[in-house]
C-alpha cells in the first residue's frame, strides 16, 4: 500500500507541470485529479475543458463526511494539516522523495516512465522486505518453455500484487511473471479459441523461493496460462493493463469493463440487494435508457431505479419521486441524505452534495442539476447517509470528552477452489465522524480490536459478528459473480475474464437496536491494497505472517493450472459404474479430451467421451498382454495422450502397464502391483526395516488363502479372531470376521463356490481370481486417508471418518469430514500412510489408504493405488475445495498439483450408507429416493450412489448410497441427518443411525 502511496506521489511530481496540467502520454501522466471537482450545480462536467484549465497545481484530498460509499465532499476547503495527512501518501510521506535502487537497473527500453520507473519502485519494496535486489539476466534469453509450463502473468503495478508474487515464488518456484510494460508482451491470434488472443511475454521479473527475483528475456516468447494485473476504470495506467488483458484466450482475473462493473454503486447494490439479501443503504436512481446491464424492471429491497428517456422536462417526475423517497417508511431511521453522480466517470472525483431530509426541494433541484450532465452508462444517486453504531463504551481512562467516531469495515474475498468465494482478510478503518474514512486515509487495524474498542465486549458477540461478516462477504461475492456470468463477453472483456479478487465494505449500522451490517459497495483493488498493508504492518510488530499472499496465491495459480489441463488428451483405461459418473462431468467442465478403454461395449460413457475404445480386459491376470493390445489400439487410432491413469480399482495394473509401454508418467507397475494384491503389500512392508518409525510397524500379521491347506497353515501363523477376505477384493464383499479357523474354512468354501469370476459380482477384484487372505484383527477407529504425491513428496492430505462395521461382515456404516481426531493424531494416520506408500514404491499419485487407529498408533488395511471411491472425492471437495480427479491428472501429466499449504475445512459433511436389504422399500416404493434426488437439486444434501438398483444383494451386499447432511458443526451436521434419516425410515432399531454418528465425536 506504501508503494502504492509512493507511485501515485512520484507521479504527481513528475506529471504537474505548469497550470498544473499533466504530460500527455504513457502512465506518467496524473490520474485524472487535475479535475476541478464539482459538488454543486452548474459547475462543468470533470471531463469539460473549463476543469482542466482551473485545476490546482497539486490536487490535495479535501475533507470528507461519513457517507455511504467513498466520496470525497468538496463543500469545505481543508486546512493545510489536513492536506497533509489526509491522502494516501501520508502513510509515508518519506517515499515522496526519488528513491535510488539497490538492484540492477535494467537498460532503457524506449520507455522510461512505465517500465524503468516501475522497476525502481520493485527494487525499493524488495528492499522494504529485506529481500535481495532483482538479478538482471536479460542479456541471456531463456529458452526451453513448453505447453506444459505454467506463466501467471501479473500487468502493471510493481507493487499492488508483491506479497503475491514473492509467496507464489515460494509454492512453483519461476511460475510468476511481472509484466511492467506494453513493449514486454504482444498479442497474438488464439490457436484454439477462435476470435481470441494469446499474451505471450518477451520480457518479464520472475519470482524464486527466497524472495529472489530476476529480469529476464523469453525466447521464443513465454505463453501466458493466467493473467490479472492492475485494472483501473479511466486510469491511464491502466489503459496499456486493459488492452493487453483484453480478449485473451486464457483465464484473466478482471478487465477494465469489469472493473467499471463492479465499482458503479447502482449495479453493485442491486445485485446485493436482490440476490445476496444483503441491507444496502435506501438508494433512489435515476438512469437514462434501457441500461443493458441492468434488468428491465430491476426490484431489489431499498433500491428503487427511475428511468427516464430526457432528463429535460422531468421536473415535476423528479420531484414526485424525491419527495416519496424521503418520506418512506425506507427513509425513517434516517436523517440526512446524499446527491451524487455515479459511474466510472466520476470515481475519485467526490462530486456530490448533502443535505437534510426535510429539504426536500433543495434535493430535487439538485438530483435536476445533476441530471442535466448525465451519461447513458451513469446514474444520478439519493441515498441515505448511514451513520455508523452508536454503542456504549466502557469508561475512558481520561475525563475528556470522546469524539465521535465512524467505522469502515473492508473485507477482501477470492474465487477458490470450486468457483466459491473465501473470505482472505479483513481490515478495518476508524477515524473521527467529521471527516469520514477512505480507503488509504487511515491505518487499517483488525475487526476484533475495532469491535471491542466500539464497545463490543463480549468475546462470543464479537465472534458472531465476525461470522456473520464471513458469510456476508462471501455472499456478496457468490452473487456478484452468478450476476457476472449472465453478461456478454463483449461486456466481460472477454470471454475468459471474470472477477477473481473482490473487495466489498461494510458499515456497522444499529437497526431497531441491533447491529446489522450494511453493505456499501465493491471494488477491485482498494481493498487488497488496504488488507496488504496491514497485513505488512502485522509482520512488522512480530505478529506471524497471514493467510492472504498465501490464499491469494494459490487461487491464481489454481485457475493457471485448470487452464494448463485444458485440451490435454488423457488415455483412461476402465469407466467403473454409476458411481464414477462425476468423471465424465469433471472431463467436460475442465477440457479434458478422454479416450476410454473400456470392456462393455455398451457401456453409457460411450457417448460422452472424445474416443471410445472397446476392449475385454475383465481377466486381469493377462495384464502383459492387454497392455500390448491396448497400446497398438491407440497407435492405429493415431492416439498421442498426455497422459495414462485409472480410477478404477480393476484396471490400475493395466494403466500402469499402458504408460510404460507408451512412456508417460506413472507409478512403476511392479509398485502398483505390490500396493493391489492385500498380502503382498503387508509382507513387503514387513521387510522394509528403515526408517524412524520403519514401515513394518504399521504392517500385520497376514496369510495368503488359496486352498484349505493355506487355511490349516495361516491359522498356526495368524492369531484369532482375525479377518477373511479376497485378496484383491474391493468394496468390503466377502470379508467377514472369524473366530477360529472352523469358521475360517465354512467361510473360504462359501466364498471360493460363489464367488468365482468376474461374471459373478462384477466390480470386485474377481479378474485377478478369488484368492484370499487371513490376516490379524485390529482394534480401534476406521479412517481413510487420501494422499497427493508428487516425485515422492507429500503435497496434500485429508482423513475421513468412518463410523462402526456392522460385524460380521464390516459394512461400511457412516463417515465424517473432517475427522474428530486431534490434530496429532492426523498426523499420525497421514505419516503412516505416506511411508507405507512410498515403502511400497507409490511416489507419484493420488492415492487412498485405509488404517485403524488404536491405543498404540495406526496399523495398515490396505491401500487402493488409485483416487478414493465411493463418495470421498465429492466430500473433499465440498469440505476442503480441491479435486482429487483434477490433482491425478496434473501428476500424471508431471504437473505438481497447487493445493491449500493450510487446509481449513468450510463445512462439517456427517453421511450414512444405505444397505439395499434394509432401505430398499424405503428408497424405492416409499419414494425416499425421489425425496433424496430433490433435497440434493436444493443443495441441501449430498448423495452418491453406488448402484442403479436399491435392491438387496444377499451376503455379498453393498451400499447403494451414501447420504450425507454438512453443518457449521459436526454436531449439527449429525443433528440434521439424524432428522433426515428419521423422516425417511433409513434408521431403525436394526439400523440404528443414532448408534453409528455417536462414534463421531
Amino acid at each position: 500500500m506504501g508503494l502504492c502511496a509512493a507511485r501515485r506521489a512520484r507521479r504527481l511530481i513528475r506529471a504537474t507541470g505548469p497550470g498544473g496540467r499533466a504530460p500527455r502520454g504513457g502512465a506518467g501522466g496524473f490520474k485524472g485529479q487535475s479535475r476541478l471537482v464539482s459538488p454543486v450545480p452548474g459547475v462543468p462536467e470533470p471531463s469539460s475543458p473549463a476543469c482542466s484549465q482551473a485545476a490546482a497545481p497539486t490536487p490535495s484530498p479535501s475533507v470528507t463526511r461519513m457517507l455511504s460509499v467513498d466520496q470525497t465532499s468538496a463543500e469545505q476547503a481543508s486546512s493545510p494539516k489536513e492536506q497533509e495527512w489526509a491522502g494516501p501518501e501520508a502513510l509515508c510521506p518519506g517515499w515522496l522523495e526519488d528513491e535510488v535502487p539497490d538492484g540492477e537497473v535494467p537498460e532503457d527500453s524506449g520507455d522510461p516512465d512505465c517500465a524503468t520507473h516501475a522497476y525502481e519502485l520493485l527494487q525499493s519494496a524488495l528492499r522494504q522486505e529485506g529481500l535481495p535486489h532483482t538479478l538482471d539476466r536479460s542479456a541471456e534469453p531463456r529458452t526451453g518453455f513448453g505447453p506444459l509450463d505454467m506463466t501467471v502473468c501479473i500487468l502493471g503495478s510493481p507493487t499492488a500484487f508483491l506479497p503475491v508474487l514473492l509467496e507464489g515464488g515460494t509454492r512453483c518456484p519461476g511460475a510468476m511473471v511481472l509484466c511492467l510494460s506494453p513493449t514486454w508482451a504482444s498479442r497474438v491470434p488464439s490457436e484454439t479459441s477462435p476470435g481470441a488472443w494469446s499474451l505471450l511475454l518477451s520480457q518479464g521479473v520472475s519470482f524464486e523461493a527466497g524472495g529472489h527475483s530476476t529480469l529476464e528475456t523469453f525466447v521464443p516468447p513465454r505463453r501466458a496460462n493466467y493473467v490479472t494485473g492492475t485494472f483501473v476504470a479511466g486510469d491511464p495506467e491502466g489503459g496499456w493493463v486493459g488492452e493487453l488483458a483484453r480478449d485473451l484466450d486464457c483465464p484473466t482475473g478482471g478487465s477494465v469493463l469489469l472493473t467499471r462493473w463492479l465499482e458503479d454503486p447502482l449495479v453493485t447494490r442491486w445485485v446485493l440487494a436482490a440476490h445476496a439479501s444483503l441491507p444496502v443503504p435506501p438508494t433512489l436512481a435515476f438512469v437514462l435508457g434501457p441500461r443493458g446491464d441492468l434488468p428491465a424492471d430491476p426490484v431489489a429491497p431499498g433500491v428503487r431505479l427511475v428511468r427516464l428517456e430526457d432528463p429535460q422536462g422531468q421536473e415535476s417526475l423528479v420531484q414526485e419521486e424525491v419527495g416519496a423517497f424521503l418520506e418512506g417508511t425506507a427513509m425513517e431511521a434516517y436523517s440526512q441524505v446524499v446527491v451524487r453522480p455515479a459511474g466510472w466517470r466520476w470515481r475519485g472525483t467526490g462530486a456530490h452534495s448533502t443535505h437534510g431530509k426535510a429539504e426536500g426541494a433543495a434535493v430535487a433541484q439538485a438530483v435536476g442539476a445533476r441530471l442535466r450532465g448525465l451519461r447513458e452508462e451513469e446514474s444520478v444517486l439519493l441515498e441515505a447517509l448511514v451513520p455508523t453504531a452508536r454503542l456504549p463504551v466502557p469508561p475512558p481512562r481520561s475525563p475528556a470528552p470522546r469524539l465521535p467516531v465512524a467505522l469502515r469495515i473492508c473485507t477482501l474475498v477470492c474465487r477458490s477452489w470450486g468457483d466459491r468465494p473465501q473470505l482472505c482478510q479483513v481490515a478495518c478503518g476508524v477515524g473521527r465522524a467529521e471527516v469520514p474514512v477512505r480507503h488509504g486515509a487511515a491505518l487499517p487495524q483488525g475487526l476484533d480490536s475495532s469491535l471491542q474498542q466500539w464497545g463490543v465486549v463480549a468475546p462470543g458477540q464479537r465472534q458472531a459478528l465476525a461470522t456473520q461478516l464471513r458469510g456476508a462477504a462471501e455472499t456478496a461475492m457468490a452473487a456478484l459473480l452468478a450476476a457476472e456470468a449472465e453478461l456478454s463477453p463483449q461486456q466481460r472483456g472477454g470471454a475468459r475474464a471474470h472477477t477473481d479478487l473482490l473487495g466489498v465494505d461494510f458499515l456497522l449500522a444499529c437497526v431497531d437496536d441491533t447491529l446489522e451490517l450494511v453493505a456499501l459497495s465493491t471494488n477491485s483493488q482498494r481493498c487488497l491494497e488496504t488488507c496488504l498493508l496491514a497485513e505488512a504492518m502485522g509482520r512488522a510488530v512480530g505478529e506471524p505472517p497471514g493467510d492472504l499472499p498465501r490464499l491469494l496465491a494459490e487461487a491464481l495459480l489454481h485457475r493457471a493450472q485448470c487452464h494448463l489441463v485444458e485440451g490435454k488428451d488423457i488415455l483412461l483405461i476402465g469407466a467403473g459404474g454409476i458411481s464414477k459418473s462425476f468423471v465424465w462431468e469433471a472431463a467436460r467442465d475442465y477440457g479434458l479430451r478422454i479416450h476410454l478403454v473400456e470392456s462393455d461395449p455398451e457401456h453409457f460413457a460411450a457417448g460422452l467421451v472424445q474416443t471410445f475404445l472397446p476392449y475385454d480386459s475383465r481377466e486381469h491376470r493377462r495384464d502383459e498382454e492387454h497392455a500390448e493390445r491396448v497400446t497398438e489400439l491407440v497407435r492405429a487410432r493415431g492416439l498421442r495422450p498426455h497422459a495414462c491413469l485409472s480410477y478404477w480399482d480393476d484396471c490400475v495394473v493395466l494403466a500402469a502397464l499402458v504408460c510404460q509401454r507408451l512412456g508417460l508418467r506413472g507409478c512403476p507397475p511392479a509398485a502398483i502391483r505390490v500396493a493391489k494384491q492385500k498380502s503382498r503389500t503387508h509382507q513387503h512392508l514387513q521387510r522394509c526395516r528403515q526408517g524412524r518409525p520403519p514401515a513394518s510397524a504399521f504392517a500385520v500379521p497376514c496369510h495368503r488363502l488359496q486352498s484349505h491347506g493355506d487355511v490349516e497353515r495361516a491359522a498356526g501363523a495368524v492369531p484369532f479372531p482375525a479377518v477373511a477376505k479376497l485378496e484383491f477384493g474391493a468394496g468390503s464383499v466377502g470379508v467377514r470376521l472369524v473366530e477360529n479357523a472352523g469358521q475360517c474354512h465354512a467361510h473360504a468354501a462359501r466364498l471360493w463356490r460363489d464367488l468365482r469370476d468376474d461374471a459373478d459380482h462384477p466390480g470386485i477384484g474377481l479378474g485377478w481370481g478369488n484368492a484370499m487372505l487371513l490376516m490379524e484383527y485390529v482394534p480401534g477407529t476406521e479412517h481413510d486417508v487420501d494422499l497427493v504425491i508428487f516425485e515422492g513428496r507429500l503435497l496434500g492430505a485429508w482423513v475421513s471418518d468412518n463410523g462402526p462395521t456392522r460385524l460380521p461382515a464390516f459394512l461400511e456404516t457412516a463417515a465424517c469430514l473432517p475427522s474428530c481426531l486431534p490434530a496429532d493424531r492426523q498426523a499420525q494416520l497421514v505419516r503412516a500412510a505416506l511411508q507405507c506408500c512410498l515403502a511400497c514404491g507409490l511416489r507419484d499419485g493420488v492415492f487412498n489408504v485405509e488404517l485403524k487407529l488404536g491405543p498404540g498408533g495406526p496399523r495398515l488395511l490396505e491401500i487402493n493405488p488409485r483416487m478414493g471411491g465411493f463418495y470421498l472425492r465429492d466430500w473433499i471437495r465440498e469440505v476442503y475445495g480441491p479435486d482429487l480427479l483434477l490433482a491425478a491428472v496434473l501428476v500424471a501429466l508431471g504437473l505438481p498439483p497447487v493445493l491449500p499449504a493450510r487446509p481449513v475445512p468450510r463445512t462439517h459433511l456427517a453421511g450414512v450408507m444405505c444397505l439395499g436389504s434394509e432401505h430398499g422399500p424405503a428408497l424405492g416404493s416409499g419414494g425416499g429416493l425421489a425425496a433424496l434426488g430433490a433435497l440434493q437439486n436444493r443443495g441441501l444434501i449430498r448423495l452418491n450412489r453406488l448402484f442403479e438398483e436399491t435392491a438387496g444383494a444377499g451376503e455379498y451386499e453393498e451400499p447403494c448410497l451414501s447420504v450425507a447432511c454438512g453443518g457449521a458443526t459436526r454436531a449439527e451436521a449429525c443433528l440434521r441427518l439424524l432428522g433426515l434419516c428419521q423422516a425417511l425410515g433409513i434408521d431403525s432399531p436394526r439400523y440404528p443411525v443414532e448408534h453409528f454418528l455417536s462414534h463421531f465425536k
